[in-house]
């Protein structure tokens, strides 16, 4: 080749290398980790995001749970229960228990019912402190007591779900019905609590943690009807 053909493709060479370099540093640089780095990521992201997640779902589901329609209208009025501080968080235990057997169905169950619970207690302790308790010894040995009652209240009405209905109302009626006065219809309750409890195992978890859930009214008189 003689220095003459050199010269003459010199230029459309030197072009075209230009050009790649122009295309090549106005891409988007990408970081592409090897495939079993990949995967290490993928685990240990998915190992972590429930914990991430857990305080923010726990809440989205604690608002179904504190929020049900019925305390006044069916809990206090129908069943004579009195109107307190502790019938409020008796019921509000019931609910926050139903949400959370359908929880432990999931792998991120435990974060995300340690979130319900904090939330449930968060509650707790604004409630004893709107009621005129500024003692924080006060307040703190009241919480103790408080989840020491939940724990035993968790303990009998998981009981209750797996051996029988008899058992499950005995449970109910145990944690629910603090005076003697109260007429708590218990076998129409007990229908109510295993029909939540079918209605949220047949709810998907995003269902439940997008706040699209939401406990049904207590039906007194269908609730007699059925089976």
């Amino acid at each position: 080749m003689t220095t003459a053909m050199l010269k003459h493709q010199s230029p459309a060479l030197d072009h075209s290398i230009c050009q790649q370099r122009v295309i090549y540093s106005t891409g988007a640089p990408k970081a592409v980790l090897p495939p079993k780095y990949a995967s290490a990521v993928r685990k240990i992201f998915k190992w972590f995001l429930p914990q991430y997640q857990g305080q923010s779902i726990g809440k989205t589901v604690y608002k179904a749970c504190s929020t049900y329609p019925d305390f006044k209208e069916f809990w206090v009025d129908e069943c004579q229960l009195p109107e307190t501080f502790q019938t409020w968080f008796s019921t509000t235990s019931l609910y926050v228990w139903m949400a959370m057997v359908r929880i432990r169905a999931d792998p991120g169950a435990k974060h995300y019912n340690q979130g319900l619970v904090d939330h449930f207690f968060r509650d707790t302790e604004e409630r004893i402190r709107a009621s005129g308790i500024k003692s924080s010894r006060i307040v703190n040995d009241t919480l103790k007591d408080l989840v020491s009652s939940f724990k035993g209240t968790v303990m009998s009405l998981d009981e209750g779900f797996a051996r029988s209905d008899a058992v499950l109302a005995a449970a109910i009626w145990r944690n629910l019905v603090p005076v003697d006065e109260a007429v708590l219809p218990i076998d129409a309750v007990t229908k109510y609590v295993r029909r939540q409890l079918q209605r949220l195992n047949k709810c998907d978890i995003a269902e439940l943690s997008s706040g699209n859930f939401v406990f049904e009214p207590i039906d007194f008189k269908a609730l007699n009807k059925t089976d």
